[in-house]
């Protein structure tokens, strides 16, 4: 054993360095991601495996191990839909802080991040004056504010090809804010299940400052002032979350209830039967 564990350290940690060059965020992807699965679940899971197979049988130590290895990720996936939630222990004598929450939640596998889509012409004119929209100004939910800032990231860029596109020149030349300004306070939202479902944005032209370059001062006087809006598409973030939590839940109630009826069908062996099964084997 001692003499494999050199090489599978080195293997992990190499499988790790090129596992990191996979794409620019670092996380697991591709074939090298299932292979450090799999080498991962092998020396864990098979190690724990090989040593319970040893005392109590092939079926009975599969079970026992199934059973503990599918309840911890049951745990897991129970962390991944929750968070780690912050614990209120102030109230407690002699405590004066509370437990921060540490973990966001569907921190586990993702799917496609939510993102904000421009609304095409047909729908944004039929939802343009919606009696639905309410000045975004006065919310408070960080959730919310946090949406506000990924929508107006989404809204720089389409304004910025919007109007490069009437004016003719190259996008990198329209900044927003910049040559292009948001109008804050007409930026207005309609929220649904729970959060922003959609945001609209008003631009106008800025005024030319005393760094604006000739083609900003150029383009200015021909920018007009338009509506956009954008749509939050949720993404499947959470769903293997979902798919996880019945997925492992089931699966340790199988193996639970296999160890149940294990137990149940094979009775304790005496000391006396042990006794004449060594006498037997000339032990």
């Amino acid at each position: 054993m001692s003499a494999l564990a050199a090489p599978m350290s080195r293997a992990l940690v190499q499988g790790a360095e090129v596992v990191g060059k996979c794409n620019g965020s670092g996380k697991t992807c591709g074939p090298v991601a299932l292979f450090g699965v799999l080498l991962m679940f092998g020396l864990l899971a098979g190690g724990v495996f090989m040593l319970l197979q040893s005392n109590f049988g092939m079926l009975q130590g599969y079970l026992i191990a199934g059973t503990a290895f599918w309840a911890s990720w049951f745990v897991l996936t129970i962390i991944w839909f929750t968070g780690v939630p912050g614990i209120p222990l102030s109230s407690l004598p002699g405590i004066t802080k509370d437990i921060p929450r540490s973990t966001p939640r569907f921190y586990g596998p993702q799917g496609k991040a939510p993102i904000w889509l421009p609304l095409s012409a047909q729908e944004q004119s039929r939802l343009a004056d919606s009696p639905r929209f309410i000045p975004a100004s006065g919310t408070q939910l960080k959730s919310d504010q946090d949406s506000l800032k990924a929508a107006e990231t989404a809204a720089a860029e389409t304004m910025a090809a919007h109007y490069a596109g009437l004016l003719g020149t190259d996008p990198k030349r329209i900044t927003v804010p910049g040559t292009v300004l948001v109008d804050e306070p007409s930026t207005e939202i309609i929220r649904s299940g729970g959060g922003i479902k959609y945001i609209k944005f008003a631009s106008k032209a800025a005024t030319a400052g005393p760094t604006a370059t000739d083609d900003e001062r150029a383009n200015i006087p021909k920018i007009k002032a338009a509506i956009f809006i954008f749509r939050l598409d949720r993404g499947t973030v959470a769903l293997q979350t979902y798919i996880a939590l019945p997925l492992t839940f089931l699966l340790f109630l199988v193996h639970l209830l296999g160890l149940m009826w294990y137990e149940r069908r094979h009775r304790p062996v005496s000391a006396a039967e042990r006794q004449r099964e060594r006498e037997t084997a000339g032990v």
